[in-house]
């Protein structure tokens, strides 16, 4: 939890964001296992430092993005993964101690049965409309229709529990009969209020949310043992986790509202409802992310960005649609001491000099397909770079030939610090040589 000091409104952004990094780098509260252990998680942590606010470092940081892969090597399937929690926790614990990195490699692990309790049908999942080596697979749709615009802007909080969680959990349908709760306001109305919530389908929606509401409880209490466990072992968090996790709100509207297909066409038939959308996304998001890493300790903030890649929309439809509202979303987060951390998915080669109109050391930029000496050119001296190892090389590449790659990144960056070595994206499939150069290559600096 982060405490705000009393003098918290007087402070401008670059002084609030050096009290969370303080607040993210305090070691108290975490019991070590050994002097070595506390000497290394010192040391590592103030290397990602260094690195988010643009500093020289004694050398480069490597956050290896195997999340995936760990639990692969370790024999524990898809399903296991979505399904039995415990399995991976010795496997995790295992991995990092035998491999050593910078920063805790978690694993990744998906809510599969809390996801099976409310019938989550924007996605297909192991066991779930997947082989059960599967990991997941979106399903694209128009969960909010063209026409219901107007809905989500008048009335955002009522739109999503009578309308869109109905559609997208099975499990949530009975919330189309519970009442218009701000008609609750004086004592004639509470009787009529009350009627749905007597309803059976109504009680046993909300049994089974009550259900899950638990295992969430359980399913975090887990997570927050496993990283405190390995903060113990030297590892501290330093990759896309342990802060708030958030998107830009143009991708909220076309993700999982809209859809591709339904936002392409909204750009050209009903474009100040997107803009609008966009406008009220950002208000609710922004809000919420504050309060997450309030509530966690953490200065960052996570957005994979989808729909603002190169690939997805004209540079024209950048600037009018989706930059704004992220910006405004970024700079939010900074007036309130939140660095945001925005892994662009794809290439942003085209959106580089639009970025780079940004103050420095304010942002962290995780790169998967961008041109990296462009990125170094252009935003070098705005923000901290994080990237852009291909998935493709971790898997099919010789080492020797990942070696060379990583060694051009590093030599791209090597006159100044702000860089960390990572993986484009997520990589499930590697081996455990290619694993171990990417984390000692940086240390041969």
């Amino acid at each position: 939890m982060f405490i705000k000091p009393d003098n918290w409104n007087e402070l401008g952004p670059d002084e609030k964001i050096q009290l969370r990094l303080d607040h993210w780098e305090d070691p108290s509260g975490i019991v070590f296992e050994s002097p070595e252990a506390e000497a290394k998680y010192k040391e590592r942590i103030r290397l990602f430092r260094d690195a988010y606010e643009m500093k020289n470092t004694s050398r480069v940081p490597c956050i290896p993005g195997i999340g995936g892969y760990v639990l692969r090597r370790a024999g524990i399937s898809e399903y296991d993964a979505l399904y039995n929690k415990k399995s991976y926790v010795q496997p995790v614990i295992d991995f990092n101690r035998e491999f050593d990195p910078d920063t805790a490699i978690l694993g990744i692990g998906l809510p599969g049965k809390i996801l099976d309790i409310i019938d989550y049908r924007i996605y297909r999942w192991a066991g779930h409309g997947l082989p059960k080596d599967n990991a997941i697979q979106m399903v694209e749709g128009e969960y909010m229709k063209a026409d219901e615009y107007p809905d989500l802007l008048s009335d955002p909080t009522g739109f999503w529990l009578h309308t869109y969680l109905p559609r997208v959990c099975g499990a949530c349908e009975p919330l189309a009969k519970m009442p218009n709760f701000p008609m609750l306001q004086e004592i004639v109305n509470v009787g009529g209020a009350m009627i749905s919530l007597g309803m059976p389908d109504v009680q046993e929606m909300l049994k089974k949310l009550m259900k899950a509401g638990s295992m969430s409880v359980q399913l975090m209490t887990d997570s927050m043992k496993l990283a405190r466990q390995l903060s113990g072992m030297g590892f501290p968090s330093a990759g896309l986790g342990g802060g708030a996790f958030c998107k830009a709100p143009f991708d909220q509207i076309g993700d999982t509202l809209r859809g591709i297909r339904g936002m392409v066409m909204d750009m050209y038939r009903q474009p100040d409802n997107v803009l609008a959308a966009c406008d009220k996304m950002l208000e609710i998001s922004l809000r919420d992310a504050i309060k997450t890493c309030d509530t966690l300790g953490s200065p960052f903030a996570m957005f994979p960005l989808h729909k603002g890649a190169d690939g997805f929309m004209s540079q024209e439809q950048f600037i009018k649609f989706y930059w704004p509202t992220l910006k405004a979303f970024m700079e939010g987060l900074n007036e309130e001491g939140i660095i945001p951390l925005l892994f662009a998915e794809g290439s942003y080669n085209n959106r580089l000099e639009t970025i780079a109109d940004y103050p420095r050391a304010r942002s962290i930029w995780y790169f998967d397909r961008t041109d990296m000496r462009l990125a170094k050119e252009i935003l070098g001296d705005v923000a901290c770079i994080q990237g852009n190892v291909p998935a493709s090389m971790m898997q099919t590449a010789s080492v020797d030939r990942l070696k060379a790659y990583c060694e051009e990144l590093l030599e791209i960056f090597a006159d100044d610090g702000g860089f960390i070595l990572a993986n484009g994206c997520n990589v499930d499939k590697t081996t455990d040589e290619h694993v171990r150069m990417m984390i000692e290559v940086v240390r041969q600096q």
